[in-house]
């Protein structure tokens, strides 16, 4: 795993100039567009997120290419956050970061997707697509599988867009699958 700190400034020998990261609204807090020669990317919809906040704008314009991914990666991402069970835990922004990581990756760039949200994580983790971070450390971060539980009954399923029990009416909460 890719930790962007400000005396990381290569991976596995690559200067920080070769590599593109996709900026998720933690890497804006985090001051990350501010370090460094990288190429950061980031979409519309998480502009939107930050634009509340004291991100110059002459720094996006300067330093950050906003751009939207392709329709077919967005739909590739919704399906996999479907089988991950993270659907219902990602914004549109959190879908179209993770998407024009993909779309980049894809077109050949060496990316990393920078992010602290465990859902996004989760979801480009298993895409491949290579994830840093912001604040994490260590192994605080590992991928997950998710069911969708019933409080009533006790019933599990691992359809993640199911909200009620189909058995008892229960509304179901997300919990962790047990992998031991």
């Amino acid at each position: 795993m890719h930790e962007y700190g400000a005396t990381n400034f290569t991976q596995e020998g690559a200067r920080l100039s070769e590599v593109s990261y996709v900026l998720d609204s933690t890497a804006f807090y985090s001051g990350i567009p501010y370090q460094g020669s990288g190429r950061y990317y980031t979409t519309y919809s998480v502009l939107d997120e930050v634009k509340h906040k004291s991100i110059g704008s002459q720094l996006v314009h300067s330093r950050v290419k906003v751009t939207e991914p392709s329709k077919s990666s967005i739909e590739k991402v919704r399906k996999n956050a479907e089988k991950t069970g993270d659907i219902n835990s990602l914004s549109e922004a959190d879908l179209s970061l993770i998407a024009l990581a993909l779309d980049l990756m894809e077109s050949g760039d060496a990316v990393y997707l920078v992010s602290d949200d465990f859902a996004v994580r989760n979801v480009a983790d298993s895409l491949g697509i290579p994830l840093s971070q912001t604040v994490l450390k260590g192994s605080g971060w590992h991928r997950i599988s998710w069911v969708m539980k019933c409080r009533g009954c006790g019933k599990e399923y691992r359809e993640s867009r199911l909200n009620e029990c189909p058995v008892c009416g229960t509304k179901l909460v997300k919990k962790p699958l047990n992998n031991s």
